[in-house]
């Protein structure tokens, strides 16, 4: 360090130090500070290395049982599954055609493992055999399997009601057919499940039998072994390492075998590498028992069969063989044959995991921390640089947030407490309020312009009227869809065909209906109007086919119906798709023969009746859901008319609310009743739900309220957007005070603002789920809503006549 104390005489020495001493504060910082940290992280880095190696064989190990806790789990969750499956299907009395569609759906699922089911009668030779090959299913009988299901009846005779017995693995044959080769015969190494059971048929008790393909275990082992498995905590070479299945009689079964080409039958070839034993049992040539002479493996089989687990060291390969860490870890598979029992060890799962992750590591962690070393110079470095430019910091920010304030005026709030930023900051934040105050004078003068505009009289057009240049005056609206609709009514008119009117509620069903009576040739007969929803079951009946004296007790005098009072004319039945099937059946049989048959008569009597059937549900849903007959559906819809809902036409908006001001003056006196600007722009704001009878609606309870001729936006009650009502319209009280509820998906907002309260009180009439909705809802809406609710499984319907009422039924288990 002398020279850079200037003691020495060399010229270029002092030139360096003289351009050290006279550099920057950045420039020394940096050559002070970067060195230190770069040794500082060398000298770290390799005495973690140094202590980290030792860790790392304890984490294979620990990465070992892991993997293999994790299969034998999966293994267990797997056969808890099947055992689970075969209780509960066991656990009601049988019918032959479940066992099937046990299988068809267990099928489905794709690769559950579920080669047959079975039933075996105790008493009688009634056996139901199902076997599944490749998503096939083909019934079997008993005695041709080998060997045959019926010797399974010793080891089963103690087994107690809704105990689960679990096989050894064990060979079976059995027949096959398929069409092109009708005597085939499969054989399969399976595990079989066992339950007591009850056949339903003829109350026989005998055994469930559920037949698992032990092809299914040994893909789990395989898909487990894969290298881009999710149980693998990090990249793994490409070095032998396997899965295996052992028994309680230390046989092992299967392993997995390598992941590119798992084998379709099972084998053994990689545990009996290096090993010597007995290869091959009965039924099973590929099964292995290493001789007793391997202390390790019979160790492990010795801790399996006591419930234990565990990782054992195993020494290193044979020269030529692949080096690196070798371990053997293993985890007993247990069974629990109820629910009730402890689960008991029926086998042993193996992972012998070869690694060279420690030499891998180790290079790792060099370069890792070689990669740290250099982020952390450079880091140190961006830190140095930062520090230099502290000083200015403040007046740059300072600077950033007056640019800012073209985006909206607010004071400056900097995180600077220096005594020049905090007196520039005060000024700035002076002249900041003082153009607030001057933009919010600006602001309530354009509020109050504007208030005063939308508080003046919207021109609102009427719409020419009369017979020769509107056919169908009645109908309110200009406009394609319109028009279009005006256009069919009168095509409708002119042929006496049924007519289908399909729209949503208070969407001008009915005033297209009596258009179509007062343009055809029937207008000099009667029009009668029947609204199906407002009227239950057998009055419905009544009031449309009638009745004869006599026919029930109350039934003094005849009455004609319906059909009998429009005869020669229209018959409009409206909310047609609340009719029962009773009804519908009626009105199926009238339309198709024209003949109607009073209650108590046994005469038919001939009419003469055009019938417009009007429905504000999706008729065809219906049909698909059961509610709605599709004969009477095609009756019905020989022409089919769609009424235009007011939010796709608000351009007609105007020209209603018009229309029905005109009427209102007419109606209550009042003279010159007009809509300002920012009501009207509130009504063209609405959705209406309701439709045109909900704008009708407002627009009478505005012109009765309103203070003056000219009705203001505040008059007009409108629920807010949410379907929430706007302050002054509350819920009723009922509904506040009912406690909160966990609506049910898919209602409607009526429904789920009626809801908790019809949880709350247990049940619902009417009249009281109109009091609940409020504004002024129709009582066929209300029919409706109800109905839906009980197709919905979430009420049931109860009474009749007058005294009907609907209970909430509990929700369905999971």
């Amino acid at each position: 360090m002398r020279w850079l104390r200037g003691e020495t005489p060399d010229s270029s020495f002092e030139r360096l130090r003289n351009a050290i001493l006279t550099s920057s504060l950045k420039t020394r910082l940096l050559l002070g500070l970067i060195p230190p940290v770069i040794l500082l992280m060398v000298v770290t880095g390799y005495f973690t290395y140094l202590v980290s190696r030792q860790f790392i064989n304890q984490a294979l190990e620990r990465s070992a049982i892991l993997e293999t806790l994790l299969l034998r789990n999966e293994l267990e969750r797997l056969l808890d599954r099947y055992r689970e499956d075969l209780s509960d299907f066991a656990a009601q009395p049988l019918r032959v055609e479940e066992l099937r569609y046990f299988l068809e759906k267990s099928t489905e699922r794709g690769g559950d493992g579920l080669c047959g089911v079975a039933y075996l009668s105790r008493k009688t030779s009634n056996h139901t055999v199902y076997l599944a090959n490749d998503k096939m299913i083909v019934p079997a009988e008993a005695e041709a399997i080998k060997p045959s299901l019926l010797s399974f009846f010793e080891s089963l005779k103690n087994l107690e009601p809704g105990q689960v017995s679990f096989s050894s693995l064990s060979e079976m044959e059995f027949p096959f057919p398929e069409p092109e080769n009708r005597n085939q015969r499969l054989t399969r190494q399976v595990f079989w499940m066992a339950t007591p059971a009850q056949r339903s048929l003829d109350a026989d008790r005998g055994y469930l039998l559920l037949l698992i393909d032990a092809r299914r275990l040994r893909d789990l082992l395989a898909r487990h072994n894969e290298l881009d498995s999710a149980a693998r905590g990090f990249p793994r070479t490409r070095e032998a390492r396997f899965f295996y299945y052992f028994d309680a009689e230390g046989w092992v079964l299967f392993d997995s075998e390598p992941p590119e080409k798992p084998p379709a039958e099972l084998t053994t070839h990689q545990v009996r590498a290096g090993f010597s034993g007995t290869l091959g049992r009965k039924g099973q040539p590929f099964a292995f028992r290493p001789d007793s002479t391997v202390e390790t493996y019979w160790t492990m089989v010795e801790d399996v069969m006591r419930g234990k687990h565990g990782v054992i060291g195993l020494p290193p390969p044979p020269s030529g063989a692949i080096g690196g860490s070798h371990f053997l870890a293993y985890a007993p598979v247990r069974f629990r044959s109820s629910q009730a029992l402890a689960p008991q060890p029926i086998g042993g799962l193996a992972f012998r995991d070869v690694s060279r992750l420690s030499a891998a590591a180790g290079y790792r962690h060099i370069d890792l921390m070689l990669t740290i070393t250099a982020v952390s110079a450079l880091l140190v470095g961006v830190l140095i640089y930062l520090i230099g430019r502290i000083l200015t910091r403040p007046i740059l920010r300072l600077a950033e947030a007056v640019k800012a304030l073209h985006e909206g005026l607010r004071p400056i709030r900097l995180p600077y407490r220096g005594k020049e930023i905090a007196t520039l900051q005060e000024a700035i934040n002076r002249l900041v309020a003082d153009l607030q105050r001057h933009l919010e004078e600006l602001q309530r003068k354009d509020r109050a312009l504007r208030d005063a505009g939308l508080k003046k009289e919207a021109p609102l057009e009427r719409l020419p009227t009369g017979a020769a240049s509107d056919p169908v005056a009645a109908i309110v609206g200009r406009g394609e869809r319109v028009e279009r609709l005006k256009a069919e009514i009168v095509k409708a008119s002119q042929v006496d065909y049924d007519v289908l009117i399909v729209g949503e509620t208070g969407s001008g069903k009915q005033l297209a209906a009596e258009a179509i009576h007062r343009l055809s040739v029937r207008s000099a007969a009667p029009f009668v109007s029947i609204n199906c929803g407002a009227l239950d079951e057998n009055l419905l009946l009544d009031t449309l086919f009638g009745h004869v004296r006599g026919a029930f007790t109350e039934a003094k005098t005849d009455r004609k119906g319906a059909f009998l009072e429009a005869d020669g004319g229209t018959l409009f039945l409206d909310e047609v798709q609340v009719a029962s099937p009773r009804v519908q059946q009626a009105l199926l049989r009238a339309l198709a023969e024209r003949k109607i048959k009073p209650l108590g008569s046994d005469r038919e009597i001939a009419v003469n009746v055009r019938l417009i059937a009007a429905s504000n549900a999706d008729l065809e849903e219906l049909i698909r859901r059961g509610e709605f007959r599709e004969d009477l559906y095609f009756r019905l819809k020989v022409i089919t008319l769609h009424t235009v809902p007011l939010r796709e036409q608000r351009e007609n908006i105007p020209f209603l609310v018009r229309h029905f001001l005109d009427r209102e003056e007419r109606r209550t006196g009042r003279a010159g009743l007009g809509l300002s600007r920012g009501a009207l722009a509130k009504l063209l704001r609405h959705d209406w739900p309701g439709n045109v009878r909900e704008l009708q609606n407002c627009l009478m309870r505005a012109a009765v309220m309103a203070e003056g001729p000219l009705i203001q936006a505040e008059d007009l009650q409108l629920p807010v957007k949410g379907g929430e009502e706007e302050a002054g319209e509350a819920a009723p009280e009922a509904l506040r005070s009912a406690p909160p509820a966990s609506a049910p998906e898919g209602l409607n907002p009526r429904q789920l603002r009626a809801w908790p309260a019809i949880l709350a009180e247990g049940r619902i009439t009417r009249s009281r789920y109109q009091e609940l909705v409020g504004g002024g809802l129709p009582v066929r809406t209300a029919i409706y809503d109800l109905q839906d609710l009980v197709a919905r499984g979430l009420l049931r319907k109860a009474g009749k006549g007058p005294a009907t009422h609907y209970l909430p039924l509990p929700p369905p288990r999971r």
